[in-house]
């Protein structure tokens, strides 16, 4: 590491030449980028769950709709409905729309004077209102109408339609939703409220959040680093080193996306940014480390070998753990994690290599234009220092004491802590969306989905008492309150039946006998029947809509439903459950055992590394509790404000611990290296934290304004990863400025020490060689 920086800065120009080469080649990579958002993202990476799954998609087809929602007081009015019809018409001529759903397609089976009638309900339309009304009594009676494609009340209406995901390409969500935009754009002034909801809509959405999020995000963060640095060292060409390392890590991170052809998605988005606040912190440590040489009266060649020999250890093993920090993110099963843990991980490597070498190599340019390398910010900073230094001295069992309290009492709240994760919450107040899915909650059915798939043999659901079966089932799912409707094969059989025999109007209800349904499947084909039963007539899927947002929820109610089809239904049928709605709230387990291998992982590597190095596991020890300490304090914090732990809050701590343990890095090497020439251990930590203090409070101000940057993300969770991580930073620096000063004490050996005054009359300390 130390030759590294060395040659770096012997041979800038060919430094130069080489970065400029790399970085033209990833320039010419960043076409091929992509804004891509899928549900598959976030989903829990489970082979068995995403095997069920498909197995599904493959047998019924896609349980995910996008809704046309339709909302009128006169909704039933005949110019209306034919109003409705033209626009459907529109809808279903989009390339990408392979079917749709309404009261213009669902047919109206019924016996009048002994024939079999099969037109749609809609179709015609017909002339008067009252004979409008009369279908739409009877469309309320069929279940897979009711609350689905007709309200009570008759007021709104809803188009379902299902998407060829076949042709999904770049571009597809954007196309879809213009062309459903543009084919219900005449029902805007006649109705009273028109809309669709699905897929497109909301990846769509995203897609502009994130485009937005980047011509904000990424300026702000650039500004607020160059204004951090410029105000420390007070010299715009110094101040412009760790803004060039960051502009080309996110260039060359960009193009290894493009290379390996993971897109920019709701979490890599932020990537840019995290490298431009991350990527500047070893860049402050060598510039302050070369800038003390220089103001010790070094020339430029002894002050780069100072600093290689003071920060190459240091530097390697901060870069070592932040990366490792990241990729322990990817020990997550979340698709969406995995890809920015390991994206963001290699980004970090990629800064770390441009970091030692062109900061050497600037430093040799800058400094042969007359660099002076003055810092008068350490006056201040001294002063600083030996205040804590002297609070840390006198009251020492008080302030273990609250920091004891702190620790305990967050780790009181920390237990209230809940995990969830819902897409909703990807939206701000200012969006229409969450408003729409609500709408779609109360006055029809929902549009999230859930399937519940039953196995049986010997064509079971060809049976009535199999049928019965799935009656059951659906009952119980009436009565749940997490659950607004569920559609099944048995529905479809007692609409067909009713429709035929016709003794009951008021109601529909199953055959008696099992011939029938079997004639009625030989009349009408199994195609008819495809999203409820499987062509062997051996697996039905209930399909249930419901408006759950909290996974915990979900994931409860699914093992009610697991628990009472053991206990009720007949042994020979097998029940089990899927659908994306499912997949994605199973990833709850996932974001809670992820993120506690991670910091256990974190915290092993941490107190190995330090202990190996430094010989020292008394260190390894302190430097494991002093970057807990921030841990417990975000987890605490957390809980007592009710902020739930999704899939951006979970990475705080793990990337927290992989850039606090920084801090630590530097303290404990700086330290130890102090403790060698002989120093007693109060006057070491007192001289450590005087040569630490400027680049420490630096990095930490800088890396917690520029987390505060993302605060202004029209994410609300990337928002709130922003400023949880700038309190963590804060924290950090609590950390390492008085837990690792008060717990040193603690494992120190006992020994006579020197008088406090003595140690703080002591206000300049000479550099350690």
């Amino acid at each position: 590491m130390k030759r590294l920086i060395t040659i770096a800065a012997n041979h800038p120009w060919l430094i130069f030449a080489a970065v400029a080469l790399i970085s033209l080649v990833a320039v010419y990579q960043l076409p091929a980028l992509q804004i891509e958002i899928t549900a598959e993202g976030m989903m829990v990476d489970n082979p068995q769950a995403v095997a069920d799954y498909e197995e599904s998609l493959r047998t019924f087809g896609s349980d995910v709709i996008t809704v046309v929602y339709l909302e009128d007081p006169n909704l039933l009015h005949p110019d209306k409905l034919s109003a409705i019809r033209q626009a459907l018409r529109r809808i279903e001529a989009i390339p990408q729309v392979s079917r749709t759903t309404s009261l213009f397609s669902m047919r109206y089976l019924r016996t009048e004077s002994g024939f079999v009638h099969t037109s749609p309900y809609l179709d015609p339309i017909p002339k008067s209102h009252a004979q409008i009304q009369k279908l739409a009594n009877a469309a309320l009676l069929n279940p897979l109408i009711e609350r689905n494609l007709l309200s009570h009340d008759g007021t709104v209406m809803a188009i379902n339609l299902y998407l060829d995901m076949s042709a999904y390409q770049r571009g597809f969500d954007e196309e879809v939703s213009a062309a459903l935009d543009e084919a219900i754009a005449p029902l805007q002034n006649q109705l009273r409220t028109v809309f669709h909801l699905g897929d497109p809509s909301i990846r769509s959405d995203i897609s502009e959040q994130i485009r937005n999020d980047l011509k904000l995000i990424l300026p702000l963060a650039l500004l607020v680093l160059t204004l951090t640095l410029w105000l420390i060292f007070k010299r715009s060409c110094t101040a412009m080193i760790p803004i060039l390392t960051a502009a080309l890590s996110v260039v060359w991170t960009l193009g290894v996306m493009a290379v390996v052809g993971i897109p920019i998605n709701v979490m890599t988005s932020i990537i840019p940014a995290l490298l431009i606040i991350i990527g500047s912190t070893e860049d402050i440590h060598l510039i302050s480390e070369y800038q003390a040489g220089i103001q010790r009266g070094l020339n430029r060649n002894d002050a780069t070998q100072l600093m290689a020999n003071h920060m190459g250890t240091a530097i390697l093993l901060t870069a070592f753990t932040t990366c490792l920090g990241f990729l322990s993110i990817s020990l997550n099963r979340i698709d969406l994690l995995q890809q920015f843990g390991l994206i963001t991980a290699i980004g970090l490597m990629l800064n770390f290599i441009i970091t030692t070498t062109m900061v050497p190599a600037c430093l040799q340019c800058i400094s042969r234009h007359g660099y002076s390398g003055v810092r008068t910010q350490e006056i201040g900073f001294t002063s600083l220092v030996e205040r804590i230094f002297i609070l840390l001295s006198r009251y020492p069992r008080q302030l273990l004491l609250g920091l004891i309290s702190l620790v305990l009492l967050s780790g009181y709240w920390a237990s209230r802590l809940e995990i969830n994760n819902s897409i909703m919450a990807y939206f701000p107040a200012s969006s229409s969306l969450p408003g729409q899915a609500a709408l779609i909650d109360d006055r029809l059915s929902g549009i999230q989905s859930l399937t519940i798939l039953i196995n049986g043999s010997d064509e079971a659901f060809l049976k009535t008492a199999n049928l019965q079966q799935l009656q059951k089932l659906q009952g119980y799912l009436e009565q749940t309150v997490e659950f607004e409707k569920s559609f099944s094969f048995a529905d479809f059989i007692a609409v067909v039946h009713s429709g035929i025999d016709g003794e009951m109007a008021d109601r529909i209800y199953l055959p008696e006998s099992d011939e029938l349904i079997s004639g009625y499947m030989s009349l009408l084909g199994h195609s008819a029947a495809r999203p409820f039963v499987s062509a062997d007539y051996n697996q039905a899927r209930i399909m249930v809509r419901h408006s759950v947002d909290s996974s915990k929820q979900l994931n409860q109610a699914v093992q009610n439903i697991l628990n009472f089809a053991h206990q009720t239904m007949h042994p020979t049928l097998k029940v089990k459950v899927t659908g994306s709605s499912y997949l994605n709230s199973q990833a709850v387990d996932s974001l809670a055992d992820g993120q506690t291998r991670s910091l256990i992982m974190m915290l092993g590597i941490i107190f190995i590394l330090i202990t190996l190095i430094l010989a020292n596991a008394k260190l390894g020890f302190v430097a494991v509790l002093s970057n807990l300490f921030p841990i417990i304090v975000l987890f605490g914090v957390m809980g007592y404000f009710n902020i739930t732990m999704d899939t951006s809050s979970v990475m705080v701590a793990a990337i927290a611990l992989g850039i606090c343990v920084d801090h630590s890095m530097h303290f404990m090497v700086r330290y130890q290296r102090i403790i060698k020439q002989g120093k007693h251990q109060q006057e070491a930590q007192l001289q450590t934290m005087h040569q630490e203090s400027l680049p420490i409070f630096t990095t930490a101000m800088a890396l917690t304004l520029g987390f505060a940057t993302l605060a202004f993300s029209t994410f609300p969770p990337v928002a709130q990863f922003g400023l949880l991580s700038a309190m963590v930073m804060l924290l950090a620096l609590i950390g390492i400025f008085f837990v690792t000063p008060l717990l040193l004490r603690l494992t120190a050996n006992r020994e006579s020490r020197p008088f406090l005054s003595d140690i703080i009359k002591q206000r300049h300390f000479a550099k350690a060689d």
